[in-house]
């Protein structure tokens, strides 16, 4: 709650929220866009490394893109920023992109 010129402003709590992006499969040289282009004001991103060898994780926040592999285990902190994940499979099987959970605050 603030005041402004006498009058009272009441803001809503904050609340935080969960996202889970399940794993998928992938055929060999396919992609898929595992988040679209999402705003953040506070978020924790998961990577759980439970994802294939062969598949390559592009995070994108803001300005800057990070590369993983799905097996890798990561934690991306995201504040007031732009967040974009695509999964492309460069191996010559079938593979699954990871689990990825995005725990996040709203207010």
């Amino acid at each position: 709650m603030s005041s402004l010129g006498g009058l009272m402003i009441i803001r809503p709590p904050p609340e935080s929220r969960k996202e889970v992006i399940s794993k998928q499969s992938l055929t060999a040289g396919a992609s898929t866009t595992l988040l679209p282009s999402t705003e953040y004001k506070y978020a924790v991103i998961l990577f759980h490394g439970d994802g294939g060898k062969n598949v390559k994780v592009d995070v994108t926040v803001a300005d800057t893109t990070a590369l993983l592999y799905g097996h890798q285990q990561a934690i991306e902190i995201v504040a007031s920023a732009t967040v974009s994940i695509v999964a492309t499979n460069t191996g010559t099987a079938t593979e699954e992109t990871p689990t990825i959970e995005i725990a996040y605050i709203n207010w």
